[in-house]
């Protein structure tokens, strides 16, 4: 016998996805401390790949959790691709900006930032 399927938990979603801001306040202290150690830059590479992946995280979370209701799910879906398709938008715009405008920066110290806030998003929403 199948269950039935759980309730779509907006309200709880919203809430760990703004939780994750304190990823990137322990992304920049890194930053930090790694520029304290000598990493040339870190403390500013860190803080624009972590703000980079967490404004658009939000924006996925805003966009594919917005709707809820069994009798909705082709408009979830839909919302659940303009979500990935914004977020991809918005990190490839931010990388852009932030290699182009952002001198001196660490380019890998970036990309690791944004990735782990990749990380720690999907490791926080594979609780609901």
């Amino acid at each position: 016998m199948s269950k039935p399927a759980q309730r779509h938990q907006q309200a709880r979603v919203y809430r760990l996805q703004f939780r994750q801001a304190w990823a990137v306040l322990i992304l920049i202290g890194i930053g930090f401390i790694l520029e304290t150690l000598g990493v040339a830059h870190a403390t500013k590479s860190m803080a624009s790949g972590g703000l980079l992946g967490y404004i658009a995280q939000c924006a996925f979370t805003l966009i594919a959790y917005r709707t809820t209701g069994a009798r909705a799910g082709r408009v979830i879906m839909l919302n659940m691709y303009l979500g990935q398709m914004i977020k991809w938008f918005i990190t490839l715009i931010g990388f852009a900006l932030i290699f182009m405008l952002a001198k001196p920066i660490g380019a890998f110290l970036v990309i690791l930032a944004c990735f782990a806030l990749q990380v720690v998003h999907v490791m926080v929403m594979w609780r609901i």
